[in-house]
């Protein structure tokens, strides 16, 4: 009877609950839009088009400063905590100088929905160069080493009837 008792509370004291981290993303860096895909994913009226060095994406109805996507030239920073778009230039001292995202406009970024297998999304909110506020949502689809893939939400361009588009960017850190 000892026995039994002792085995019993042997098992119950030793067994350990699995536990499974969530997946780590370091958003932090800069990164340079390396290639851009466009795919139609209802009602596919339009063909997929990729962009690749050298192109330039064009949309003016998507807010700016996703309207115009120059390849290889078109500039995001992530901290910890914070996105800034649009390289304007940089200061003697090597300092960038960003339309969005700086001082004292910060634009905060989330990052939720993430599992032990999935990276989640990332999403922020900001005020265009004509006043409107923007929410903008990506899937983070790749969280490499030197790279970076975002899938948008998409948007319909032609009414909620109509045909909705998604855009992928592969990104590439190019610099801390």
């Amino acid at each position: 009877m000892k026995k039994i008792v002792l085995i019993t509370l042997l098992f119950f004291t030793s067994c350990q609950l699995y536990v499974t981290e969530r997946k780590d993303v370091t958003l932090s860096g800069k990164y340079v839009v390396s290639k851009l895909e466009i795919s139609s994913v209802d009602q596919n009226q339009t063909k997929d088009e990729s962009y690749l060095l050298g192109s330039t994406y064009r949309n003016p109805k998507l807010p700016d400063p996703f309207n115009v996507i120059p390849i290889n030239n078109f500039y995001i920073h992530f901290d910890y905590s914070t996105v800034r778009m649009k390289l304007v230039g940089v200061l003697p001292s090597g300092q960038d100088i960003w339309f969005y995202g700086s001082e004292p406009d910060y634009i905060f970024y989330k990052n939720f929905g993430g599992t032990p297998f999935h990276s989640g999304y990332v999403q922020y909110h900001y005020k265009t160069k004509d006043g409107n506020y923007v929410s903008v949502t990506f899937l983070i689809e790749d969280d490499g080493l030197e790279t970076l893939q975002l899938r948008s939400s998409g948007a319909w361009f032609t009414g909620k009837s109509g045909e909705k588009q998604v855009m992928t960017m592969s990104l590439t850190r190019v610099g801390p």
